[in-house]
Formats: C-alpha cells, structure tokens, sequence
C-alpha cells in the first residue's frame, strides 16, 4: 500500500469521544471558543497585554474541543478475552519536557491524561541511548546480556538483536495477539551489519503464543543487514516505519556519512517512495489509527508504537522538524530550537489523543493497557542537534548520570486497580516484557525461563503494593571503560563517565543563549573548543585510567574493589591529578553524609533560570506536577566527581540531582558495590558492535537502505 493511500484519521474519527453531561461539553465548547476569540485578538493586535496572549496560546493548546474521558461505559459485545497493548516510546524525550513534571514550556495534556488517570512513575529508569533501551524493552533482558550494552547500531553493521532472543510480540502471539510495530526499529547506524541476536525472544513472540496480533509503526533500529533482523522476523504482522536510528521528517532519506545517504521508509519489505513532504508523526498516528479501526476486537491487540519524534533529524541540514502550524503555537519561546522542539512534541501529544480517542470508538479502551516511555534522557544543551530538556537532572542522553538514565514513563489502564497515584518504586525498562505478559495472562510462557533481568511488576502497578526491585544495572561499558549500578537509596559511577555534558542544563529562553553542538561527540567525550587546552591533561588522566582498568573488565573491577580501600584517594596523587584536571575550582569535602541528611555548602540554585509563566498548564488540568527537589546546590558540585580517578556514590533519593559525591565517607557502600558490579561483569556478554559494511551503502541498493546479507 503506497503512502497517499493511507486512510487518514480525519476520516476514521467519528463520534469517538464518551462525552459526560452535556452541559460539561457546553461548558468545554464556550470555553475553547472564548479562547480562540482571544487568540484571534492577539494576532490582530487588539490585545496588547503580552500575559494574556500568552495565557491565551497556552490554554488553546490545552483546551481543545477534545475531551477524552478515563474510560467508556461499556466496551465492545465482543471484547477480547485478553487486554489490548498499546506500547508508544517518545524518542529523546527529556525529563523536563512534559508538563505533568512541572514544565510550563511545553504543555502536553493528552500524555499528562494518561498520567494522571492512571500511574505516573516516578523512579523510573531506561538505558542512556536507544539501541540498548530498545533491545531491553524486547527481550526483557539487559543490554550486557544482548551484547547491545555499547553505543548504537549504525546501518551497515553486520549483526543485530540475536535471532535466538524471543520479543515480546513473539510472546505476545502465542496468547493470540495481533502485534503491529509503527515507527523506529533501532541506535544501530548506517551500514554496521549486526543487531539484537537473533537468539533472543522478542515481546510480540511471546505475546502471538497468547493469539496477539502484533503490529508495529515507527523506528526499529535492532538491526536490518539481514532481513531476519528486522520486524516483520520477529513476530510482528506488519510495519511500517524505518530501521535506523533517525532520518528527515518528511523526506524519510537517512544519512549515515556524507557519501551513505538513501530512502528508510517501508510498509512490511516495500519501501516507500512517495511520502516525501508528509511529517512522520501524522503518518505514524495515522497508520497507528487504521490498525486499531481495522482490528477485529475480539483478538487482543499489541501495537507498537515508538514515534519518530522528539529525536533530531539527519546531521546535515534541518535538524529538528514541525510544521508552520504547530511551531506558531509557540511563538513565546524566543529560542527557535526549542520552539521548534515544543512544536515536535505537540504534535505527538496529539497523536497520542488521537489513538487514545480511536481505542475508546472502537469500544476496546476499556480492555486496553497504554504504556507510554522515552528511550533514554533528554539530548539538552544541543547534544545531537536537539533542544530537549533534563532540567534539574544532571547530564544529557548518552550519559549515565540522572539525566540520562531517568526516563519519563506512565501505564494507563482500567485493568488498574489502584489509578490517579504516583509510583517512586524502582522500575526499569526490561521490567515491561514480564509485567505485560503477566497482564496478558501470559506468566506460565515465562515459568522456565530462567534468562530474564527484567520482573514483573503487574500486581506492583496495580495495586501499589511493594517495591519488586531494589537493584538495578544501568550499564557496563567495557569499550567505553564505563558502568554505573543502583543499590537501593545508593548509585556508584565508575569510570569514563561523561563530564563535558554532565552538567545541569536549563532550558533555552532565548536565541542567543549559549549551546555547544557537537553532533555524536560522546565518541570522544571532549568538547570540540577544549581539544588542544585539554590533552596534557587528558594524558594525565589516561595515566590514572591505565593504572586502575587492566584489560580484562573483570580483572578491571576487582581493581577497583582493592582500590575503592586505600585512605590516600583524597589526599595523594589521585586528589592532586583532580585538582589539575579542574583547575577551576577546588576539590572540597564539603558534603557530607549524616543520619540527618545531606549536608553541603549552598550555591546558586540554577531553577530560578527557568522563566516561568503565571498561567500554569497543569492547573487546567487538575493536575499536581511531579517535580524533583534538589536542594541548594554546592559550590564543588562540578568538581567534587571524578570517576576516572575514584568511584562516585550518591544517595538519589536525597540527592536526585547528583550534587553531592558521598563517596569519601562511605567507603564500604563503595565496595559492596563495587563487588556487586563485578559479579555482573563476570556474565556478560562482549559487546555485538561490528565495523561498517561497505556494501551496505544505499548507492549499491538504488539509493534506499535494504538489508545487504
């Protein structure tokens, strides 16, 4: 079926909205058009106070003539006897970014909805960068485990999620699903001919044995060198969408290199040629509302949905995409990057109420599951030619601090016993493959497998009952020298972790407020204006790197469980070599860890940089932000952190922002994680990645990206 053939929603959407009284709607009605009458008199110019315009712009957005109500009064006659699973995944949605965690830039009250209706999850945690988030989310499985634990899939890789991995669509299938994938399948890049093993069991593998129709929409980016990798070998029924890590919005070509350029746009194996000109999001939403339309309800549903959006675009030329319509929205964020960025969210905020919508006319919202997550944090500060927001979590995409790691995450369902509350329970993203399976009434599939890192937290969701989880992996690195682990309240940071974007970012405000782009320069870690400055010291650091890390990573751990016990960490050599790499500041002991708390000398706290609006978005909503309280900041927080020389240990739950290293003090938390550590290093994999492929540049294959193998 070629793109203009596409069924578009504004044909499919009739009378989808379970309305409440009619003088509800009335009421809904006047207001929506007493807004727009404001609006109207904004852009005319006869108002003239800037407030109210603003107000006015805000509230339009969130004020639609849409109304989605929690759930239907019935569902349909011939209900499937199991649960729809809608699965949506934001692509680099920051933390800061979605209103119900207190933005007040970018309203998103479709995804707020599902949030407040249901649960939002609040110590919830996905991989810094999307391959590894995707293979997790699959297979239930750790990235270390996949061998998807360093960086992305990069198109002509020869390798991909292994072929022995079961999916959870495969799962899903077997309880009698109907899977369908709609978007991104990927970060593999351009032409690296490897992916998720195809040893692994995916999610719609499991979930077809349960008699799930599995379909996906959007990105894949699990590998494509072999056809074997790819979606519709992995349990789904159909998908359309593409298969590397990003690409133009409305030209859908993907550029690997300057000279590896060519078309990833597909339904099933047939690429797509004539979308050129129409933005992915509607055609993602779209295609996501005509399965569900077309579906018979009485088999249950899996529809994967990871969106395109709010990920940048390709390296060269336009980075971040919107339409007019949506960017006009939000003419009162001066900065043109972050404005385009809010528009990229609005509009999936939008295709979220959409389908939300569709479900509820079909009579299967309320026998449905919607889960809604990013893929990793925010790439803030233009890391990646993006605008996206971590505020007030440190760090960036790609990285393992907060801001990395700490995802956005919601479920939404009737099928919740306990709804409208706040979960802070640890929960990670490999835990949603035994969690859905559980609630497809698929737990016996899982009896006898004994490979899964993910757990079910179906009856902790529920029911808000106790925490499933206290520990939690957030990677080990072995190329990269990296690894960061969650004990509890506890996290330790070893190794090269990024400290050129572990900062604390706020959002942009204006044009000319400063952003250093340095387009995938997490390979090196070195701001591009620092690299002659920095080599003596990078030398140096080197140095103390070799002496701690042999070759071996289990041999590299065991080193530091010996190292994490020597009393001269603070006053010798290491703490001097510190003080040389940040010269700008001293190393102080500043913080401490105390039975009352945390105790450190205050800074400037950077949140009142964060230009805030009088009209708040969530007050229209009836909603209470989730917020992150970080506390005064200390003056050695940029510096009181080397984990190159010595690991770091924060308390999150005190110190969510990770101001304060507590490392010095409580050295044998450091080493009981540092053992723990270890023993997961001893059983994982080598990482899958694989060189460039040649033959898998689009120049060979009429200008497209095919599988080559």
């Amino acid at each position: 079926m070629q793109c203009d053939n596409l069924l578009r929603v504004s044909e499919l959407r009739k009378n989808v909205y379970v309305t409440g009284s009619e003088d509800s709607d009335t009421l809904d009605t006047i207001k929506f058009v007493s807004i727009t009458v404001l609006l109207h008199d904004c852009e005319n110019k006869r108002v003239t106070t800037d407030i109210n315009c603003e107000r006015a712009r805000l509230r339009h957005v969130v004020s639609t003539p849409k109304k989605l109500t929690q759930y239907p009064r019935s569902r349909s006659a011939a209900a499937s006897p199991r649960p729809h699973i809608i699965l949506i995944v934001a692509d680099d949605l920051g933390y800061n970014d979605v209103s119900f965690h207190g933005s007040d830039q970018i309203p998103t009250p479709n995804i707020d909805f599902l949030g407040y209706n249901g649960v939002i999850l609040n110590n919830y945690y996905v991989s810094p960068i999307c391959t590894p988030t995707r293979s997790a989310l699959m297979t239930g499985r750790h990235p270390i485990h996949t061998g998807m634990q360093h960086s992305v899939l990069v198109g002509s890789q020869p390798d991909g999620l292994p072929l022995n991995e079961t999916l959870l669509p495969q799962y899903l299938n077997d309880l009698g699903y109907q899977s369908h994938i709609v978007g991104k399948h990927n970060v593999i890049v351009g032409s690296m001919p490897y992916g998720l093993p195809l040893n692994e069991t995916v999610l719609p593998q499991y979930l077809n044995q349960l008699g799930y129709q599995s379909h996906m929409v959007g990105k894949w980016h699990l590998g494509m060198f072999k056809w074997e990798y790819t979606p519709l070998y992995r349990g789904f029924k159909s998908h359309m969408g593409y298969y590397q890590g990003c690409e133009d919005y409305y030209t859908h070509t993907y550029e690997g290199s300057p000279d590896q350029w060519g078309l990833d746009f597909r339904r099933n194996k047939d690429l797509l040629w004539n979308c050129t000109g129409q933005y992915s999001t509607t055609l993602f939403r779209d295609e996501a509302v005509r399965i569900i339309h077309d579906h018979n309800v009485s088999e249950p549903l899996f529809l994967y949905l990871p969106f395109q959006a709010v990920h940048s675009g390709n390296g060269d030329g336009v980075h971040l995409q919107a339409p007019n319509s949506y960017i006009d929205k939000f003419s009162y964020i001066h900065n043109m990057e972050r404005r385009t960025y809010a528009a990229m969210l609005s509009a999936l905020d939008d295709s979220v109420g959409d389908i939300y919508d569709t479900l509820n006319s079909r009579g299967m919202l309320a026998n449905s599951i919607i889960v809604f997550t990013t893929d990793n944090g925010g790439p803030a500060n233009g890391f990646d030619n993006n605008a996206a927001n971590n505020f007030p979590l440190r760090g960036v995409k790609f990285t393992l601090w907060e801001g990395g790691v700490r995802g956005v995450g919601l479920i939404h369902s009737p099928l919740i016993v306990r709804q409208g509350y706040v979960s802070n329970k640890m929960l990670h993203v490999c835990d949603w493959l035994p969690t859905l399976i559980s609630a497809a009434g698929g737990k016996h599939l899982l009896e006898n497998v004994t490979s899964l890192d993910g757990v079910d937290a179906w009856e902790m969701l529920s029911h808000d009952s106790k925490a499933v989880r206290s520990e939690m992996l957030h990677n080990i690195d072995p190329w990269d020298v990296k690894a960061a682990l969650r004990m509890g309240d506890y996290k330790l940071l070893v190794g090269a972790i990024s400290m050129s974007y572990g900062k604390w970012y706020p959002p942009y405000q204006v044009s000319g407020d400063e952003r250093n782009l340095h387009y995938l320069n997490f390979i090196d870690d070195v701001p591009l204006r620092e690299s002659v400055q920095i080599k003596g010291y990078r030398q140096k650091l080197s140095e103390a790197y070799r002496a701690m890390w042999p070759e071996s990573v289990k041999e590299r751990l065991v080193k530091l469980y010996s190292f994490a016990e020597r009393s001269d960490l603070y006053t010798g050599p290491y703490a001097r070599l510190s003080h040389e790499l940040y010269d700008d500041a001293e190393i102080s002991d500043s913080a401490k860890d105390t039975k009352s708390g945390l105790s450190f000398e205050p800074e400037k706290n950077l949140r009142h940089e964060v230009k805030k609006f009088d009209y708040s978005v969530l007050s229209s909503l009836g909603g209470t932000p989730v917020t992150v309280d970080c506390g005064p900041k200390p003056k050695n927080a940029s510096t009181n952190c080397n984990p190159m020389v010595y690991p770091c240990l924060y308390h999150i739950p005190l110190d969510p922002c990770e101001y304060n290293n507590i490392a010095q003090n409580n050295s044998e938390i450091v080493v009981t994680m540092l053992k723990r550590l270890s023993e997961y290093a001893a059983y994982m994999v080598p990482p899958a990645n694989k060189p460039y492929d040649p033959q898998g540049n689009p120049r060979f294959h009429d200008g497209a990206w095919v599988p080559w193998k």
